[in-house]
């Protein structure tokens, strides 16, 4: 009879979840007296497991199996054709043997006594020892030669578990608050118990998996205990200050970090084709900020206090990279709709064998404040001059980019004219 080492007798359960749907597991489970056939079952895995990824420590595997066909009403009957089982009429208690011959349509049954084929009879089934091993839940099967010591230590890959960040800002005028959450993903088949996480951020090469969606959703609180943040080679990780319980097909989400009175700037963007300015939100992820530790990618939500009522209002959403440390933040909150621009190339013409372009931006700030808005505006052609402008610019990948002051409640034009030299031959590489 062979061996069988189920998730009862793990002793130590440790998991590595990655962005990209799969974790690495680690886990240390006691060896019970073992069978003479060398024969373990090692129960209790994910249904989603890499079988050709499993390491194992403790014992000599010569021989591994991975059992995914699992029981289902059929499929176990159907392992029972050709054997004898009994039906027990509930009612009565009058119990009968037949032969099974066939389960597709149906039961077809022969009765053992008079050789009557029955169709569909009804009762309780019961099935004797099956002619094989039945198993009823995803199953490594090992072939072994020696064990080499008290425990067995497990490690493999299993899809279907990631995780992701998500950054919750409170703003102010020139600064906010900051909590980071983590939200994990179970869709790997199996439930952890009372395991250590790890959290890896950064982008390991791997082949594309598919993605599963997600079915519940579970919130724990961490507020007083943060992660320990690592540098790991190219990546960066994040080990969950407690042990969780991570059931299967579901979410949970615990507190990575919280930050508060980040300095930020608001910043307001437009090119040749915007009504309404872009705006952003920046800020500098480093130690003076409350900051200076590796930011994982995930959504990044915006709240603005009220100042009437003292309630919170959403003001937008942006996602996020993976942001190292000292790296400016853009997050994009809208569009500022009382802010207004109108641009125009007001005229075309050549000279000297050179092209010109006028352009023309009007703004508008209706604002009870003053803005630094930037424009960004693309060019034709990368070989190019600004040879007349109103306000200061600069060349910011071959485009022009103007910074302009607006007052509150007034108006800003500017004015530039590009100049194009198109007889000269560029070299590309």
């Amino acid at each position: 009879m062979p061996t069988n080492i189920p998730a009862s007798l793990t002793k130590d359960l440790a998991l590595t979840i990655y962005n990209a749907g799969f974790a690495l597991i680690q886990e240390i489970r006691s060896i019970p007296p073992l069978s003479d056939d060398h024969i373990i079952y090692y129960s209790d895995v994910p249904q989603r497991i890499e079988s050709n990824s499993v390491q194992v420590k403790g014992l000599k595997v010569t021989e591994l199996t991975y059992e995914y066909d699992l029981m289902d009403r059929l499929k176990l009957l159907e392992k029972y054709v050709g054997h004898q089982i009994r039906i027990v009429n509930k009612k009565t208690g009058e119990e009968k043997t037949y032969l099974l011959l066939s389960v597709q349509n149906g039961l077809v049954l022969a009765d053992m006594l008079t050789r009557e084929i029955v169709l569909d009879a009804e009762g309780e089934i019961r099935l004797p020892d099956g002619p094989e091993e039945v198993m009823l839940k995803p199953t490594l099967v090992w072939r072994f030669d020696e064990q080499t010591a008290e425990d067995v230590r497990v490690t493999y890959l299993t899809r279907g578990l990631s995780w992701e960040a998500d950054y919750v800002a409170q703003v102010r005028e020139n600064d906010f608050d900051l909590t980071g959450w983590v939200t994990m993903t179970n869709n790997s088949g199996m439930t952890f118990d009372d395991a250590t996480i790890k959290l890896m951020a950064g982008t390991v090469n791997r082949a594309p998996i598919r993605m599963q969606k997600t079915m519940s959703f579970e919130q724990g609180a961490m507020a007083e205990m943060e992660p320990e943040r690592q540098a790991f080679g190219e990546y960066y990780l994040y080990t969950l200050p407690e042990r969780l319980t991570l059931e299967n097909r579901q979410q949970k989400q615990v507190q990575l970090f919280s930050a508060y009175k980040i300095k930020s700037h608001t910043v307001y963007e437009v090119d040749a084709y915007s009504n309404h300015p872009t705006v952003y939100l920046t800020f500098r992820n480093d130690a003076e900020n409350g900051l200076g530790f590796p930011l994982p990618r995930g959504r990044f939500k915006l709240y603005k206090e009220n100042p009437k009522d003292g309630s919170s209002e959403f003001i937008g959403e942006d996602y996020i990279q993976h942001t190292a440390a000292g790296e400016l933040v853009r997050i994009k909150s809208g569009e500022a709709f009382d802010v207004t621009v109108e641009s125009d190339v007001v005229a075309k013409y050549k000279k000297d064998g050179y092209e010109y372009e006028e352009v023309v931006y009007l703004i508008r700030n209706q604002k009870d404040h003053p803005i630094e808005l930037i424009i960004n505006h693309g060019t034709s052609y990368s070989v190019f001059d600004v040879v007349e402008s109103t306000h200061t610019w600069k060349r910011k990948d071959n485009d022009i980019q103007i910074f302009v002051p607006v007052p509150a409640k007034s108006e800003v034009k500017v004015a530039f004219t590009i100049r194009y030299d198109r007889r000269q031959d560029v070299k590309v590489n």
